[in-house]
């Protein structure tokens, strides 16, 4: 199966992966879809459709934070998954920056979610130890108990307590 990126660019493309957004991530682990659309004017920020057979398959929203990289949200269509398409995007997004790659997952709390790591962890990631929470969105939500994986086995505390700060500020707005 062969898979290509295209990024989004204006509202209405938004369409194709409004009803997978909505359904791959409960509300206090994402975006308002309005506050999402705003992301489109913001250069750090990539959010790409993923293709397969040039159908759309899902999307992965990528933050290029010059150090490092973080997937802030990545999903495949449920009927597309166990297909390649996430291994193949994982591995499109690091030939494309070639630099650390970071992001967050739920704890191990459930079958869905120790599949989850699994997966990334057989595509090159590694949980980090750091007891970490996601930041509220909207200031109105609440903070999200998740755990970070990164491609950097070799992390100092330094470089992740910067890359922490660096995402809070970022892609949450907060310090």
């Amino acid at each position: 199966m062969e898979i290509s990126f295209r990024k989004i660019k204006s509202p209405t493309e938004f369409e194709d992966i409004k009803s997978l957004y909505l359904t791959a991530f409960p509300t206090a682990e994402r975006r308002e879809f309005a506050g999402l659309i705003q992301q489109l004017n913001n250069d750090e920020c990539i959010i790409n459709l993923i293709f397969a057979d040039r159908k759309v398959a899902g999307f992965v929203i990528v933050w290029d934070l010059e150090e490092f990289v973080f997937i802030e949200h990545f999903a495949v269509e449920p009927n597309l998954r166990k297909l390649g398409i996430g291994e193949k995007t994982l591995s499109a997004i690091r030939i494309q920056f070639q630099k650390t790659i970071i992001l967050e997952t739920e704890p191990p709390n459930d079958e869905i979610s120790r599949r989850r790591i699994g997966f990334y962890e057989r595509n090159g990631f590694q949980k980090l130890s750091l007891k970490y929470f996601q930041p509220s969105y909207d200031g109105i939500k609440p903070e999200v108990e998740l755990i970070l994986l990164t491609t950097n086995i070799d992390f100092t505390d330094e470089e992740l307590d910067f890359a922490v700060k660096k995402i809070r500020k970022k892609v949450y707005m907060v310090n």
